[in-house]
């Protein structure tokens, strides 16, 4: 056998220049070592992990080396996937069952949403005709106080842990954009500035009148879901409440008898003609002057009336709600306001952070 072409001093120094490659990858791989002999991965996953199924990835050229020291030390067999670092333990969520209590605590939280509403406007004047409806406001505000006790009563009752303030999501969704676009809202981070209403006493019975129809709709939308007949009966009586409320801001809003049907549903019902049709109210304001030949602005998005007697009875369907300042383009914010849905119910796993 030939005896190879090379000197003892560069055959040294090679050894030197692979001791210490080995030095730094010896180091290299303490974390990732570590990492793999702890963690719950089979051998074979282990392997896959540095080596690969189909070609070998470079970590110097400790790689290989490592590999077999981690198949030889694994002993376990677990049907985890194997990972490199230490990454935080993934917790499953609970599954969200609309049970009995889940649907008891999403009727008392919103009630406490649309009790915080009345909070604000109950006493201001800018806000509220006081004279006029502040007696009527307080009175819904007692009424839906008790509506809230009664269906933390009920929680009790079945074992459940009451949920005693506002619907999280409710009131971010749905309670402050409105009452920002009424009262207007310096700018912020996520929010540009936003102008008070042009008419916030209008926005504000409007919006009152949208909570206790979606509060309506949804405890008549209750009564096939719950399990208990004595909650369906207990839930339907203070559905009625709402409704009863809705109908006199209705009138208040659009006044009697004008306010007690839609024109347009009571002529499809009598088959009559009419002469009264009223599809919008809006404020009673002299138009604005310009400039021979400039064009005129553009129309403010319409206010949609609001009746007693919505029309058919038994509707589920959104309430939409218009209020706010116009803008250049007369646009108003639009909102459809709907029954709590999936993502807004109160389940029993919630941890409650009321106060």
């Amino acid at each position: 056998m030939a005896r190879p072409d090379i000197s003892r001093d560069q055959l040294r120094r090679e050894l030197r220049a692979d001791a210490a490659t080995a030095a730094a990858d010896t180091r290299a791989m303490r974390p990732v070592l570590r990492s793999f002999l702890a963690s719950a991965a089979t051998p074979e996953q282990r392997v896959n992990a540095l080596v690969g199924r189909r070609r070998f990835i470079t970590i110097g050229g400790f790689s290989v080396a490592t590999a077999a020291v981690i198949a030889a030390c694994g002993n376990t067999d677990s049907g985890g996937i194997a990972r490199v670092g230490v990454a935080p333990t993934v917790t499953a969520l609970p599954d969200p069952i609309v049970s009995d209590i889940a649907l008891l605590r999403t009727a008392s939280s919103l009630e406490h949403s649309v009790i915080a509403v009345y909070d604000k406007v109950i006493g201001d004047s800018g806000l509220l005709d006081q004279a006029k409806f502040g007696d009527m406001a307080k009175r819904f505000r007692e009424d839906h106080a008790a509506h809230a006790a009664l269906f933390e009563q009920l929680t009790k009752e079945l074992g459940g842990e009451p949920w005693t303030c506002g619907n999280p999501r409710i009131d971010e969704v749905i309670v402050a954009p409105i009452l920002r676009a009424i009262v207007g809202g310096a700018a912020t981070n996520e929010l540009p500035e936003t102008p008070a209403s042009d008419d916030p006493k209008r926005d504000v019975l409007n919006f009152a009148h949208a909570l206790e129809t979606i509060a309506g709709e949804t405890y008549q939308g209750l009564m096939p879901v719950l399990s208990d007949p004595e909650l369906r009966k207990q839930t339907i009586v203070v559905g009625t409440h709402e409704v009863r409320h809705a109908a006199l801001l209705a009138i208040s809003i659009t006044g009697a008898p004008e306010g007690y049907a839609n024109p347009a549903d009571v002529e499809h019902a009598t088959l009559e003609p009419t002469t009264t049709i009223q599809t919008t109210t809006t404020q009673n304001i002299a138009a604005p002057t310009t400039l021979e030949g400039a064009e005129p602005p553009p129309a403010a998005t319409p206010i949609p009336a609001v009746y007693a007697m919505p029309g058919a009875f038994g509707k589920l369907s959104a309430v939409q709600l218009v209020v706010g300042k116009p803008n250049e383009g007369g646009t108003r914010l639009t909102v459809n306001l709907e029954t709590p849905s999936l993502n807004s119910y109160m389940y029993e796993y919630i941890a409650s952070t009321c106060k």
